[in-house]
Formats: C-alpha cells, structure tokens, sequence
C-alpha cells in the first residue's frame, strides 16, 4: 500500500472514529454537535483536528487552574454555607428589597457559581474609555502596595505604552505590579513592551500561551478584564487596553461605545481571588500569587454592612455618579468546568424570572438554544424584551449569523435596535432592578469557551441607573422594523442562515 493510500485510509478511519465519539460521547448541545460532524463530513483530516483543538472537549483545564481554584473554593466553602441561612433571614427582614425580590437567583449563584453576596459595595458606572482610563490612570498612580490587571487585548498603541510607563513608575517604587494578558487576545502586541515595566520589577505573564508546537490552548481565553489596586479598589467589565475604547483610534471610523465598572467594598477581595487564581495558572513556578499563607484573600465573612473605601483625594471617581450599599455577586466561568455554564444559566434565569421587562445590550447575538428559547418565551408572555446590537459591526461574519437569530425572535415580539457606531457593552438589566454587567457576551463562545466574569446587582437604586443608561443607548439607535426583515432578498437570508450553522463555533 503507498503511503498516500496509507493516509487515506488513517484519514477516513479518524473520521469515522470522531463522528462515533460525537454522537455517543459528546455532551454539548445536538446544534454544535451537528456542526462539528458537518465540518468532519466536508473537511476530512482538518475537520478532526479542528474540533480537537476548537470543540472545547479537549485540553481546557491545567493541572494548576484546577489546584488553585480548589483551594481558592476551599477558602470560600464556610461562607457559602452560612449564606443559605443568612439569605433566608435577610429576606424575610426586608432590608433590602433587591435581595427579596429575586433571592432565587442569589441561591443559584451561592450554589453553582459559588460566589458569596457582598453588600454595601460602592459602585460607579463608566460609559467609555474617556471615562475610565483617567479614573484608573490616576488611581494607580496612587497605590501604594499592590496592582493587579488582567486583560483580553492590550495594544502597543498611546494608551497601552501609557499604561505600562505608569506601572513601571510604580513597580520601581517598590508597588507589586503584577500584569496578565490573553496570548491570543494580544497575539499583535509584542513582548517588547511590556520590558520597561519588567526591568523595573514588575512582573508579566501571558495566559494559555501557543505556539507552533503547541495548539492545544489556542481555543480557550482568558476574556475577563480585571484591575485590583491595593486590594480595595476594583475595575472589570468590556474595556481592554487600547486607543479605540477611548475612541481616540484611527482605524475604526465608528464611535466605540462600552461598559465598565469600578467598585469599592468587599466585593473587590472576590475580584482579588479570581485574579490570583488565573495568575497561579498562567505563571508555573511562581509561588508568590497567593497571599502570605498561601491563599487567596477573603471577604467579609457574610451578609453584614460594610464599609466602602471611597475615592482617593483628588480622583476624578467624583466626576461620575456612584451608587452605594449596592449588594452584589461576582461569578465566574469558564471551560476549566465543561459541566457548568455558570453566567450563560444566572442570565437565563434572570430573564425567566422578569415580570415586565428585559433589557439587552450585546456587541455579538449568537444565542445558545437555550438562551433563545428563553427571550422568545419571554416575549410571548407579554413581557417588553429588547435587545440593542451594533450598527457597525467589527466582525462581518458574527453579523451575518446575528440577523438569522434577529430574524426569528422579531417574529415572537422580541424588539431589536441597532445602536449608531460599535457597542461593546454587556448588560442585561431585569424589571429596572436586577442587571448584570461584565464581560459576557450573547454567545456560544462566551458561554461555554471563554474564561468570563461578571457581577450581578441586587439594588433597585442600581438597577435604575442601568435601565436609564440603557433608554439612553436606545436612543441613539435607530429600530430594526420586522417587517422590513421579512422583505429581505431570500439569497441574503439563505446567507443568514448558513453562517448560523458555524454560530457554535464563533
């Protein structure tokens, strides 16, 4: 046999072999399922290592992610368990209306996501990079022990050399600068600017690093956004490290409008531990990433006041409106727990339990089955569903498997808007009073092969302030009529409806 027919016939039998272990062994949904036997079926030999490197089914977890978490979990166990009690006597109190109302969801996120209730957290909302980054540009100037940054994507442009002088300002001042950035996130951005704050003694790891002789991790990113200073001040949310969040990029022609937030109180130390989680992960042999007991730090022990740390004399926090006594969850997922869709089912639940309105704002709308089904009952139940998408989109694929879905869910009442320029804000915000906010986006991708974080708040004050930043959004974007969707070229919809087979993949 010549070695062609040799791997031919290794070929066919890898093929057959994968599309057995799909059907019989794989666990994700019959639509990514399907997917990946149509890329096996048309694509033999690449479509075996595509869903091997891509499928999340393979290689999602380390031996360190998985050590780390466990004894961060561990240090949390005691305060779960006492929260089941607490919260059934903080809801009978009534003392704060936006834990009684929906205490279903705060059980769901003490049990599955395992993330204790914070209360009297001071919470600030930052609408764009012209917001943030002289709020956090300013305060990191000011810490005097510790900088933590996790990013997705962090460009060697005005901003990003900016950033990196700052640290290096204080790391060589004795600050511990500690910074993370996703390999494939940043892949553009090379190490050469991080040098300056090295050699002034700070430290940088990148997360899932990959490279020619190792694929392995190239699916699963670390997608969360975190910034700790000193331990009591915390940022999370949509921004990255770049010009084009301030809008101060030439490359895109298009406002870019996003979400951030900053917060003050014991919800910051949760921020802490996932961060020093993923940099036990990212940095082998660095033993320094727990406190000095070889632990992530703590948090207020339960649902009991505490006191915020307000802003620094002279931070530009009192430019902004702050929200105070806020109680909050922060839950994290990713592929390190194929079992779990922690934020995906939090969302989900939030939109069965609205009773009036349910307010989206996504750059990305390629929901799961389960999502779907959840915003088309919602909608047929009455209930005011909108959902606001970009109107310039940075991905022109993810828009064409985006309107199949748009499409389909115009027709059960679901309302969609199109905002004037790339929005990149995740929020979903429930009856004007429960919202989430984080780095989630409405995707497969999201939901299941990102590492994700998001917070969820229990204030109607907050909620408030959500919902009017939301109308605020809708009005500055223009109605997508469904009646107009429904006169669509049928060669344009058939467009639509075959990118939306790869959806799971995107």
């Amino acid at each position: 046999m010549s070695i062609s027919s040799t791997a031919l016939l290794i070929s066919y039998i890898l093929n057959i072999a994968s599309i057995f272990f799909i059907l019989f062994f794989e666990r994700s949904t019959p639509a990514r399922r399907f997917t990946w036997i149509l890329a096996i079926a048309f694509i033999p030999g690449l479509g075996v290592l595509l869903y091997i490197l891509l499928s999340g089914s393979f290689f999602t977890r380390t031996k360190r992610m998985a050590e780390a978490t466990s004894r961060a979990n561990a240090r949390y166990a005691h305060i779960l368990k006492s929260q089941h009690t607490n919260l059934e006597e903080l809801v009978k109190t009534g003392t704060h209306p936006g834990i009684s109302e929906i205490s279903s969801l705060i059980h769901m996120n003490l049990v599955h996501g395992k993330s204790p209730v914070t209360i009297h957290n001071e919470v600030t909302i930052l609408t764009s990079g012209q917001e943030k980054y002289p709020m956090l540009f300013e305060e990191i100037q000011l810490a005097e022990k510790s900088i933590h940054l996790s990013y997705f994507i962090f460009k060697n442009d005005v901003i990003g050399r900016h950033l990196v002088s700052l640290l290096a300002e204080r790391a060589a001042r004795g600050v511990q600068v500690r910074l993370l950035y996703d390999h494939v996130g940043s892949i553009s951005t090379s190490p050469r600017l991080f040098l300056p704050l090295i050699q002034a003694g700070g430290q940088v790891s990148r997360f899932f690093p990959v490279s020619p002789f190792n694929l392995f991790p190239l699916n699963y990113r670390n997608h969360r956004k975190i910034v700790v200073i000193d331990g009591n001040i915390g940022y999370f949310g949509g921004m990255n490290i770049g010009d084009e969040y301030a809008n101060a990029s030439t490359e895109r022609p298009y406002y870019w409008r996003d979400t951030h937030i900053r917060v003050c109180g014991p919800a910051v130390a949760l921020l802490q531990k996932q961060f020093l989680v993923d940099w036990h992960t990212a940095t082998v042999g660095d033993d320094r990433a727990m406190d000095d007991h070889g632990q992530p730090p703590s948090p207020d022990t339960a649902l009991v006041p505490h006191e915020s740390s307000p802003p620094r004399e002279g931070s530009l926090a009192r430019t902004v409106t702050r929200t105070h006594s806020v109680p909050m969850q922060i839950v994290s997922s990713g592929p390190d727990d194929a079992k779990n869709d922690e934020i995906r089912d939090a969302l989900i639940h939030m939109i069965n339990r609205a009773k009036k309105t349910v307010y989206i704002e996504s750059p990305y709308f390629t929901p799961d089955a389960e999502f779907f089904s959840a915003l088309k009952i919602a909608a047929l139940s009455g209930l005011d569903v909108q959902v606001i998408v970009p109107g310039n989109w940075d991905k022109w694929y993810v828009k064409q498997a985006a309107y199949s879905y748009i499409l389909e869910l115009s027709a059960y009442g679901v309302q969609f808007w199109k905002y004037n320029g790339f929005i990149h804000a995740k929020m979903l915000v429930i009856d004007g009073k429960t919202a989430t906010i984080g780095s989630t986006n409405i995707d497969s991708r999201s939901f299941s092969l990102h590492f994700e974080l998001n917070a969820f708040f229990y204030s109607p004050e907050f909620g408030k302030e959500c919902t009017n930043l939301f109308k605020d959004d809708l009005s500055r974007s223009k109605h997508i009529d469904p009646q107009t969707l429904k006169k669509t070229p049928l060669r344009t919809k058939a467009l639509w409806t075959f990118f939306r087979l790869f959806a799971p993949l995107m």
